[in-house]
């Protein structure tokens, strides 16, 4: 059974209507409900809080939907739980998001950076006098500004303001914070339609990943002079990859080298990466450059020349 703490607040979601009516695309809402969900998953992920999310009936006044957050047993978390709402909403309206452009070696610096600074506020909240709203609203603003610095908050934010600008009639949208009555608690956080832009991520760009001189088993070569594609183990997972080393090619073929069980070869090998919709890495092609050497089962080396 789930034992629940009686301290829960909740968020707000105000989505102001032109025309003055009461009813929206439900396809549009529901997209954009679902983004929602996933950034204050996430969020609850990331500072450890295990929540159960209650949805409202919606209200009139544009539209209104208001999410509950009841938090799970968790005495640690008991504390920083309290402000979810407030730092979702923060984090929704208040935080502009930028391009992402990065590599992989820069991601994972970036990852543990982010993770220190959120571990650090975490225990400053958690320290702090719960009536010294200045100090603890300081808190949560700058815990804020980290989170929604993560790739996974970014892109769900960046899903969400892009879903809304498919409805005309919306004219801006903001967040509240409420208490467990679901009375509003500081200022209501308002993004006009034409600040919609400004939290949509363009560019979701990262770097290929390049290794040098590593080696790879031969699963299956290519003997001839085609657009077949090489097939490989590395690290124990198996991959095709397209050979750019023509020089490389053309020896395998004018000199008939052998390419037996347990072969392997030693290269440069280069991967494309994108980020998906989930703020993930994902690997694509790869590429072979400058094959130095080839190494037999048995040991024996051809030194490519």
């Amino acid at each position: 059974m789930i034992e629940f703490h009686e301290d829960s607040n909740a968020l707000q979601i105000h989505y102001y209507l032109s025309d003055k009516s009461h009813s929206m695309n439900a396809y549009t809402l529901n997209k954009a409900e679902n983004e929602l969900l996933k950034i204050i998953g996430e969020v609850s992920k990331i500072l450890d809080i295990q929540v159960v999310t209650e949805a409202y009936a919606l209200e009139e006044g544009g539209i209104k939907e208001i999410y509950k957050f009841v938090l799970k047993h968790k005495k640690q978390a008991k504390y920083i739980g309290a402000f979810l709402a407030g730092i979702s909403a923060t984090i929704i309206s208040d935080v502009v998001g930028n391009s992402i452009k990065t590599d992989a070696e820069l991601e994972m610096l970036k990852k543990e950076e982010l993770r220190l600074s959120i571990e650090k506020l975490k225990r400053e909240l958690e320290d702090s006098d719960p009536e010294n709203t200045q100090a603890n609203t300081l808190i949560i603003e700058n815990l804020s500004i980290v989170l929604a610095e993560t790739n996974k908050v970014k892109i769900s934010k960046s899903n969400f303001y892009n879903t809304l600008l498919n409805e005309e009639k919306i004219s801006k949208v903001s967040t509240q914070e409420l208490d467990r009555n679901l009375e509003p608690i500081g200022q209501e956080k308002i993004v006009p339609r034409a600040d919609f832009n400004k939290f949509i991520i363009e560019e979701a760009e990262i770097e290929d990943e390049f290794l040098e001189q590593v080696e790879l088993e031969i699963v299956s070569p290519v003997l001839r002079r085609n657009r077949s594609k090489w097939k490989a183990i590395y690290n124990d997972n198996s991959f095709s990859f397209t050979m750019k080393d023509n020089y490389f090619q053309e020896l395998v073929i004018t000199r008939n080298l052998s390419f037996s069980n347990g072969t392997s070869i030693i290269c440069d090998l280069e991967t494309s990466q994108k980020l998906d919709m989930e703020g993930e890495i994902i690997p694509g092609a790869k590429r072979v450059y400058n094959v130095s050497a080839i190494i037999y089962k048995d040991g024996t080396r051809y030194d490519v020349e």
